[in-house]
């Protein structure tokens, strides 16, 4: 009878420890595809629910509002400032997901300027925003699958101001100058095809008379 019981104690201890493992792979396996399913829905919420095989590249793109500043340059008539100058940056975050090797270029599109008291009525539309390095577009070069690019845009904005509501010397104040928009196209190298994806930011200045 020892014996039996002896002999029985080795033959408990495997089922034991196959209990055990199939347990554990049963838990793995549970963390493996809800780990793959966060990992697709968080795809999906980014805007990539595209399938790579289908050939063609998914662009997000945003951008923060702005703030260009207090002018540079100053342009004045019979001792009257008229027109202004400034120099900022603009933050844009552009996702894009492609097969192949290419290029995004991004480009300004319009600029609407705003209705302010601050502004030239006369003039208001000539109001314009561009590259500070007079580029018509700025490129970046694209690698297959997933590319986060953070551009530093310089812009420039040229401005004509309303004489009678120039703030005193030694004042300021800041006005939203107006609602930018720009467009991020890649191109496929390989396919020769483009995507492209809109997307905008307010455009703030500070109004400061020089001293």
């Amino acid at each position: 009878m020892e014996n039996e019981k002896t002999s029985k104690k080795p033959e408990r201890i495997a089922l034991i420890l196959i209990v055990i493992t199939l347990a554990a792979n049963a838990v793995l396996t549970g963390i493996n595809v809800y780990l793959t399913v966060q990992f697709n829905q968080n795809l999906t919420n980014l805007g990539f629910q595209s399938s790579m095989s289908n050939s063609t590249s998914v662009i997000i793109a945003r951008a923060s509002d702005s703030n260009l500043g207090k002018p540079v340059t100053y342009f004045s008539q019979e001792g009257v400032i008229k027109q202004t100058i400034h120099y900022g940056i603009l933050c844009a975050a552009v996702q894009v997901v492609t097969p192949h090797y290419g290029a995004l270029t991004i480009r300004l599109k319009n600029f609407y300027t705003t209705e302010s008291e601050y502004l030239s009525s006369e003039r208001r539309n000539e109001t314009e925003i561009s590259y500070a390095d007079e580029k018509e577009s700025h490129v970046y070069i694209l690698v297959p699958r997933l590319n986060q690019i953070s551009a530093q845009l310089h812009l420039k904005a040229q401005v004509y101001l309303n004489p009678e509501k120039l703030p005193p010397k030694g004042e300021s104040v800041q006005f939203s100058l107006g609602h930018l928009s720009l467009e991020a196209e890649s191109f496929d190298f390989e396919t020769q095809t483009k995507v492209a994806s809109e997307f905008s930011a307010e455009i703030y200045i500070v109004l400061e008379m020089p001293q």
